[in-house]
């Protein structure tokens, strides 16, 4: 799309994106290199097919693209990677909500049109989706944010009622959870307490993604910044200080903090002491990055973890936007 709107939808404007100065000027150089080694593992990772076998072939592939156009080098894998992509829509692969906004996120980054991509147009199915209540699909929090993520980064004018609907779906401590919003029977961190298979609780990666979703459009009735420092990993050790995705699961990984560095951008704020440092300690000498720790010891070079590292380590939010112009030698790290 280009960012230009192509399609004319009866939506209402709410507000500008508040985000559209470029981040990763400010970003320190050494972060900048952090974030370049990674990239250089990233693209010696990528298959022949195009793609990036990180978490999930069609959302890894999407996160890379959007890496290296935050970073503005790897011209020919991101032609790959865009290539692969096209190719799964065009099979039909990209079918929930959730995969057409990642996928439409990192169309509009390399700058192409989300509206003839793989002979659909995916803004157009996105918006289809759209229910009365103001939700998208059926993991509707996490679809919910994605979804405005996707449609701002299209330049498409947003209904209040979308994000009004994420801003109340907020638990009560702060964060969001994963799945439905929260209903009368569930606790302060959106358990329900009455159903023993209810374990999405609210976690730092729904909520980092829904607090760059809303921000600029409205405010939710709790702070998730809040949230997000009670949330944080306070083990004892230089090891630890990032975030992990829930209560339960605190440990600091590379996914989950750097998630919440992207939305530290999104909203202006400076990041707390030592987050940064968290995401620096898992990052290998090749460039690769460890998904988490284990018994003091990272885990080994990951490409899923080195994917979500490369935006944390610039602070760039989403939407990312950016030229890419040149390519870098990729950087192989043995296992």
């Amino acid at each position: 799309m280009g960012r230009i709107l192509r399609r004319t939808m009866s939506v209402v404007l709410v507000c500008s994106i508040a985000w559209a100065i470029p981040v990763h000027a400010a970003t320190p150089t050494a972060d900048r290199r952090r974030a370049f080694a990674a990239g250089r593992f990233i693209v010696a990772s990528q298959s022949a097919s195009g793609s990036f076998a990180g978490f999930s072939p069609v959302g890894s592939t999407a996160d890379a693209v959007l890496d290296l156009v935050a970073l503005g080098r790897g011209a020919a894998p991101l032609r790959k990677a865009l290539g692969y992509l096209r190719r799964q829509v065009e099979r039909g692969n990209v079918a929930t909500v959730g995969l057409q906004a990642k996928v439409v996120l990192a169309v509009e980054a390399a700058g192409q049109d989300p509206t003839a991509f793989g002979g659909k147009d995916l803004l157009g199915e996105i918006t289809d989706t759209f229910r009365p209540s103001g939700r998208f699909g059926t993991a509707a929090v996490l679809d919910q944010a994605l979804a405005i993520l996707a449609l701002r980064s299209a330049g498409v004018a947003l209904n209040l009622k979308a994000a009004t609907w994420l801003a109340d779906a907020q638990c009560p401590d702060g964060g969001w959870q994963y799945d439905q919003p929260h209903r009368p029977s569930e606790n302060r961190h959106c358990i329900d307490a009455s159903n023993p298979n209810d374990s999405y609780g609210s976690d730092s990666n729904t909520t980092a993604y829904a607090i760059m979703a809303l921000q600029g459009l409205t405010s939710p009735s709790h702070d998730p910044f809040g949230f997000l420092d009670r949330l944080r990993d306070r083990s004892r050790g230089p090891a630890h200080g990032g975030w992990g995705f829930t209560w339960g699961f605190r440990t600091t990984d590379a996914n989950s903090t750097a998630l919440v560095l992207q939305a530290y951008a999104a909203a202006g704020m400076t990041v707390p002491v030592g987050s940064v440092a968290a995401l620096r300690r898992l990052q290998y000498p090749c460039g690769a990055v460890a998904y988490s720790w284990r018994k003091g010891e990272r885990t080994g070079p990951d490409l899923g973890a080195s994917l979500g590292a490369v935006l944390g380590f610039l602070r760039v939010p989403l939407p990312v936007t950016g030229t890419v112009s040149a390519n870098f030698a990729p950087s192989a790290c043995a296992t």
